[in-house]
């Protein structure tokens, strides 16, 4: 929009997203890495922004945003209530007998944790959409870029940082909207009781693709604090079925919110209690994984049957056991 100086708030937490994560008062809390706790009524559209975050400026004379093209936040609402259709299994008496059973198996595999959907293209083209949104304008990934000054020898630059964000969100908007989706896998990580906590960094071993045009990698990003979604690409093309939507334990969820400090670097948002702050976060820096690789993603991969050595075909993707992964689970994550 040219000519127009008013402040804008503009929103890297979609609104609409925040709603689902405030009190029943109406408040929102958050927690930095100093332990301080803070909190404001979501209603006032005051938190999860940055003045002018996705406006360019072109000298004194005029100006143009972007913020509109983040038009997938009007769709957040349709998106959730739709994802709250695909009901994990284990729901009824008669489901829970198969986990139960699950768990005194040697050869027991994740995928019969689950229950199996195709996701409706809109839905599916949509919610990868949410996704790219959330990444690209976190404040993780506008850190990153904003550096990309510092390759010729620069000060890190906010409106260099502003125009990568475009152009990475316009490529993404256009394969989401037009590209294929058949190589594609959602998991649908459902928490009843345990709560997920949002952070201003996720998990991000997706948007890098975007440098060649291609929509590939893995991303984990909490949604509301009771669904996690995890995405992924498998290398060959899938028949139906496209999502797998589960019911994880307590220890899953602290195991995915440990990593969801990895990525955070001054606020941690949640709902009910106050999340217990990990060292990495103590640490108040974006940071991330030495390798793509995590004992989680691994088990997560396995539920959409995908894991390292079944994409090189020599694995059938059989679960390595659930006990095993929790006795892992203490020190997988920390190889940052």
């Amino acid at each position: 929009m040219s000519g127009d100086k008013k402040p804008k708030k503009h929103h890297w937490w979609p609104v609409a997203l925040q709603s689902y994560w405030a009190n029943s008062a109406g408040d929102l809390s958050w927690i930095e890495p100093s332990g301080k706790i803070s909190k404001k009524r979501a209603a006032n559209r005051k938190i999860g922004f940055k003045l002018h975050g996705h406006t360019i400026f072109h000298g004194r004379d005029w100006e143009s945003t972007f913020e509109s093209e983040f038009f997938i936040d009007n769709e957040i609402h349709r998106i959730i209530a739709s994802l709250a259709e695909y009901k994990p299994f284990g729901r009824t008496s008669f489901e829970l007998v198969a986990p139960i059973r699950c768990l005194y198996r040697k050869d027991r595999n994740l995928r019969e944790m689950c229950r199996f959907y195709s996701l409706e293209e809109k839905l599916h083209r949509n919610l990868l959409l949410l996704l790219y949104s959330l990444l690209i304008r976190c404040p993780a990934n506008r850190s990153k870029l904003e550096g990309y000054a510092t390759i010729v020898g620069l000060e890190p630059d906010e409106e260099v940082g502003k125009a990568n964000i475009m152009q990475s969100y316009n490529i993404a908007k256009r394969l989401c909207q037009n590209g294929p989706i058949s190589s594609q896998f959602f998991v649908l990580l459902h928490s009843p009781f345990q709560k997920f906590i949002f952070g201003d960094g996720c998990l991000d071993w997706l948007t890098s693709g975007l440098v060649t045009n291609r929509i590939n990698g893995r991303t984990l990003v909490p949604l509301t604090p009771n669904l996690c979604v995890y995405f992924c690409t498998p290398m060959a093309k899938l028949s139906s079925p496209n999502c797998a939507s589960l019911s994880i334990a307590p220890w899953m969820v602290d195991w995915v919110n440990e990593i969801t400090q990895i990525y955070s670097k001054d606020s941690l948002y949640f709902l009910g209690k106050a999340p217990k702050l990990t060292s990495d976060f103590r640490q108040a820096q974006f940071l991330e994984h030495k390798e793509k690789t995590d004992a989680l993603i691994e088990m997560l991969d396995e539920a959409a049957c995908i894991t390292e050595r079944n994409e090189s075909g020599g694995s059938d993707g059989r679960c390595r056991g659930m006990l095993w992964v929790l006795r892992r689970k203490k020190w997988a994550w920390r190889c940052r």
